[in-house]
């Protein structure tokens, strides 16, 4: 075997002479066309022979629903022109899941595979033609040991293998999965094939690779006992079975399989190896496998080798290994050359049955060279490409259009989708769809510990950190920081929760490049700040995975019970440091949704509702319940104003209702339909019952929740999207990431326009909004210029949606519900100075509701020094009473 190399290819001649000298038996051509012409597969003909592989992109929901990400990936996909989609792995059943994130058919979420299969074909038709119809495969799957649905190891074994069971760590008397549950396992492949079917997809795959448990089984040599392991006909039964009983049962449904004819591991735990050099494949089981397969009807094979999570060189040469990662004693076309040869001795085992090959990536924008020569040797009948896939979407496109890849839109293997992965992020290509992945990139290398521990060392630990003085909630960040540089976990969660007790919540929608960040003296030193935020998230998630998040209850109850009045940052701030006191606590909100307003339409991206969920879990949810409880759905209004409140028994109240009224136009009249206010549109969008959008939507507003309005509305489906805001860009007051993320989204910013009035048609539906040219005057109260309107400038812009998000205020009727309590002109609650405590005993008030709207961190801080606030009050109110 020759030393690795890493790609270097100018020519083809280069690379032929190379694969020449190694002995490799690759051969290419310049005629490209064996790739053009079109494929039979069953009944169907798929366009051409270019398939793109099942390339996982953990990005669906936690429901396991495709999600905005998947949808982008199979439209890019169908639209580069590739005759055959196989579509990514789809678990059949929750626990089977290889991550938080991977696909899950069932029937709550089939209309969401209904419609990936009708944008894929949509998407098709547009980019090559309408007679363009690529076939559609959808890989049903158990990830077996390499379960993890909720984000943690959950293996899930046919047989123990002394070669693999060591990466879980997993004891000898670890259980294998029983033969019932494989019996009834097939019955949830079948149900999935239905479903595919129902949803439009032409066929499934059964997903027998890669050592998922399917792949797993047809290695299963030591499984004793069983009807599923020992013999072929026993190791094989499992996926004859789910094979033959989805041909039966779902007609005109192609069955496909994606299979490892060769796994690279010793005997007894490897299928297709010698057995006593795994070096060398023995392909007679894999071959038998097929046979019997095709006898019962099957209609594709994709053939694969090795296992990514152990011998990855095998089935995915590359020129640079994941983190931790190797670099093989062997030179990438000699791996090529193995995939290569294994496939076409399958082939040719299997003259006229349709093989897809894999292995071509790493031959960049010479793999179709490669590819066409396999083709016109009878070496395969489709080419795969997997990786590149990710990388350059339109390759097939490409080769129809132009007859050659573009070398600076090829992937470079550089497994950095893989390493997303093993991060636990949503992959695609870091590299060619930087925009995208290159954030979930890192943010996921800041997964890792030893990266977080390199970040925090930049820390100068200032004596009088700007940092801090950039911090709401007044955090030790040089403490938490040094504590993660010096490996003390722990204690930089303690550090952080010592001020902020929502810490993980604060980390995803503060924006720290406004405050901390922002401040942070290494942004001029260094050229970038210390990447606070990451670090923050970093410990605060792995606070959650070891326990150290759970509120520290006394055993003693102090005495005294508060009300808190509102679940969004401010009151859980208060209702954590009021336990910590020792205090018996009683949440009340209207909306029910953990984190308040902000958590019910901040959108997903930014505060996905599982997170804020796993962390108020991971504090609250083990606290004694004669501590904390909790009133979700009930609203402190005229029924149940606040001498109600105190009436129910209650020591003292702290109120943090938040802002949760959207403001109108003024002095507009709201059409009966066509507008909308922000809160109200992100809440349904969030709660998924917002449909999708066309034509054109106006934004009335220049602030976060405007931005959040605007992004959505695209990312909905809107045409065209404009910000209308009355002053300059320079005055918005919405965060630069905000604002440049709608920016990169493709929203418009109408600036120095002010919006007059709704105009519509005589039924009363919105057809536009009255708006007029400004210039900016003198400063007004907030110290930006106040815009003038330009006389004679009125005109009217269509709209099909206008979403009011010009600022929210609180409940009209607030004054009236809280008596004796002052409100001021602005129609907030009025607090004395440096404290939470209102005009009425035993009422405390903080976040938005107190200082008009600002950022969560500082409503957590004002929460969480209220807490100590109130502690002292009834500690005074119990002593006077002595």
């Amino acid at each position: 075997m020759a030393q690795h190399e890493r790609f270097h290819y100018h020519t083809l001649a280069e690379i032929l002479e190379d694969a020449e000298r190694l002995e490799t038996g690759l051969k290419a051509q310049e005629d490209i066309s064996p790739l053009l012409k079109p494929v039979s597969v069953g009944n169907l003909t798929a366009p051409n022979a270019m398939a793109i592989h099942p390339m996982e992109g953990c990005d669906g929901t936690r429901e396991g629903a495709p999600g905005e990400l998947t949808f982008r990936r199979y439209r890019r996909f169908a639209g580069g022109g590739a005759g055959l989609l196989w579509f990514e792995a789809t678990a059949v059943v929750p626990e089977g899941r290889a991550n938080p994130r991977q696909l899950y058919l069932c029937e709550k979420n089939y209309d969401g595979f209904a419609r990936l299969a009708e944008q894929t074909r949509l998407s098709a038709a547009e980019s090559m033609g309408q007679s363009h119809r690529p076939v559609i495969i959808l890989q049903l799957t158990h990830s077996g040991r390499y379960s993890k649905p909720k984000g943690t190891p959950a293996p899930i074994i046919a047989h123990h293998s002394k070669v693999l069971d060591q990466q879980h760590n997993l004891p000898a008397d670890y259980p294998l999965i029983s033969d019932d549950d494989l019996e009834r396992l097939i019955d949830h492949f079948v149900a999935a094939a239905k479903l595919a079917k129902r949803a439009g997809f032409d066929g499934i795959d059964i997903k027998s690779c890669h050592r998922y448990l399917v792949a797993e089984l047809h290695a299963s040599f030591t499984r004793e006992d069983s009807r599923f392991g020992g013999s072929f006909e026993n190791r094989t039964r499992f996926v004859r079975t789910v094979a033959r009983r989805i041909l039966d049962e779902v007609p005109g449904l192609l069955v496909g399989l994606r299979m490892n004819a060769y796994d690279a591991i010793p005997y007894p735990y490897g299928f297709g190896v010698d057995k006593n050099d795994f070096a060398v494949p023995d392909l007679a089981e894999p071959k038998a496998l097929i046979k019997s397969l095709r006898n019962e009807g099957i209609s594709i094979a994709n053939i694969s080798i090795a296992n990514p999570y152990y011998n990855p060189h095998y089935g995915r040469p590359y020129d640079d290994p994941v983190v931790g990662g190797y670099l093989p004693d062997e030179h990438p076309l000699e791996g090529v050359s193995r995939i290569a040869s294994i496939v076409r001795q399958m082939q040719e085992d299997n003259p006229g049955f349709p093989i897809v090959a894999t292995g071509y990536t790493w031959l960049r924008q010479f793999a179709p060279n490669f590819a066409a020569a396999t083709l016109a040797s009878g070496g395969a009948t489709f080419i795969g490409f997997g990786r590149n896939a990710f990388a350059q979407p339109n390759f097939a496109k490409d080769l129809v259009e132009k007859g050659r890849l573009d070398p600076l839109g090829v992937c470079i293997t550089c497994s950095s989708c893989t390493q997303i992965m093993r991060d636990g992020g949503r992959t695609g290509c870091v590299v060619r769809d930087g925009e995208v992945y290159g954030p979930i990139y890192l943010e996921g290398r800041m997964r890792d510990p030893e990266e977080v521990r390199r970040a925090a060392e930049v820390c100068r630990e200032c004596v009088e950190p700007t940092c801090v003085a950039g911090c709401p909630a007044n955090v030790d960040v040089p403490g938490f920081v040094r504590a993660v540089a010096d490996g003390r976990d722990e204690d930089a969660y303690r550090i952080l929760r010592r001020t902020n007790p929502l810490p993980e919540i604060c980390s995803l929608v503060c924006p720290a490049e406004v405050l901390c960040e922002g401040k942070c003296i290494q942004r001029y030193l260094k050229g970038a700040p210390v990447p606070i935020r990451l670090i923050q998230k970093y410990v605060c998630e792995r606070a959650r995975a070891e326990g150290w998040a759970t509120v520290d209850v006394p055993q003693e109850k102090s005495g005294g019970h508060v009300a808190v009045v509102g679940a969004g940052p401010a009151g859980l701030g208060c209702a954590i440091g009021l336990l910590e006191k020792g205090l018996e606590v009683t949440i009340i909100d209207v909306v029910g949704t953990a984190a308040g307003t902000a958590g019910a339409t901040i959108p997903a991206k930014r505060l996905p509702r599982e997170a804020v969920a796993a962390e108020i879990s991971a504090l609250v949810g083990d606290v004694r319940e004669d501590r904390l409880h909790w009133r979700i759905g009930k609203a402190v209004d005229e029924s149940y104003n606040l001498d109600a409140v105190l009436s129910d028994g209650f020591d003292a109240v702290f109120l943090a209702m938040g802002l949760s009224r959207g403001v109108a136009l003024p002095g507009a009249v709201r059409p009966a339909s066509g507008v909308v206010g922000a809160l109200e549109f992100l809440k349904k969008a969030k709660d998924k019952a917002w449909p999708d959008i066309s034509g054109t939507v106006a934004v009335i507003g220049g602030g976060n929740t405007a931005t959040d309005a605007a992004v959505t509305a695209r990312r909905l489906g809107a045409q065209d999207v404009y910000i209308v805001y009355r002053r300059s860009f320079v005055e918005m007051p919405a965060w630069p990431a905000e604002r440049d993320e709608a920016l990169n989204t493709g929203v418009n910013f109408l600036i120095l326009t002010q919006p007059l009035d709704y105009v519509t048609d005589k039924a009363g539906r919105l057809k536009g909004l009255s708006v007029a040219r400004t210039r900016l005057g003198e400063p007004d109260e907030s110290g930006r210029r106040r815009p003038e309107i330009i006389d004679g400038s009125e005109w009217v812009m269509e709209a099909d949606l206008v979403i009011e998000a010009i600022g929210q205020t609180v409940p009209a009727s607030l004054a009236s519900v809280l008596d004796g309590v002052d409100i001021s002109a602005r129609g907030l609650v009025k607090t004395a100075a440096n404290s939470a405590a209102t005009s009425r005993e035993g009422i405390f008030a903080g976040g938005d509701i107190v200082n008009g709207g600002t950022t969560a961190a500082q409503a957590v801080g004002e929460g969480y020094a209220a807490a100590a606030e109130i502690d002292h009050f009834l500690a005074e109110a119990t002593a006077a009473k002595k």
